[in-house]
């Protein structure tokens, strides 16, 4: 019953030195099972846009204001998997927001063209329950607004831990380029 098992875990090892061997010798390109459902903006193997159009590494400059690139960035290394879904709900804010999960929550994010033109956004909504005026809320559970500089977010989690990592995230300065 164990020469079975031992052949079984020889053929794995053999398997996996294969694969390494035909990876030029990068074993951490191989060491994780699962990809990343959004490419980094500091990887070297990112494309040159993501399924969205959102610019990545090549052309990403992320240094000073927020773009798609260092909001998906900065969400990845602060440990979370954002995964795109498709466009934010429309009505709260005048421009076009991204819809991202991050395992349970839901992550709406706006970006505006200056950080001025942000808080004139702002200025027009109620910030506790982030809708325009009397309007119906957009919302699917109760939001967390979130700003920083030319960025919106609003989170939709009950979870008060993943609320305060996404704040912090976010919050914790503006995006700066790789040194």
């Amino acid at each position: 019953m164990r020469l079975p098992a031992a052949l079984a875990a020889a053929l794995v090892a053999v398997a996996a030195c294969a694969r390494d061997g035909k990876s030029g010798g990068d074993s951490a390109s191989t060491a994780t099972a699962t990809p990343t459902p959004v490419a980094r903006a500091d990887s070297a193997s990112a494309p040159s846009t993501t399924s969205a159009g959102a610019p990545t590494a090549a052309t990403c400059v992320s240094e000073g204001k927020w773009e798609a690139c260092s909001v998906e960035k900065r969400l990845t290394d602060a440990g979370f998997v954002p995964i795109r879904k498709g466009e934010a709900p429309t009505g709260v804010f005048d421009v076009p927001g991204t819809t991202y999960t991050l395992g349970a929550a839901e992550l709406n994010v706006y970006l505006f063209p200056s950080a001025k033109e942000r808080e004139a956004a702002i200025g027009a909504i109620d910030t506790v329950t982030v809708v325009r005026g009397a309007g119906a809320s957009p919302w699917s559970s109760a939001p967390t607004l979130i700003t920083s500089n030319n960025l919106v977010a609003v989170l939709l989690s009950d979870n008060g831990r993943l609320i305060e990592r996404v704040q912090n995230a976010i919050t914790a300065g503006l995006p700066s380029a790789a040194r």
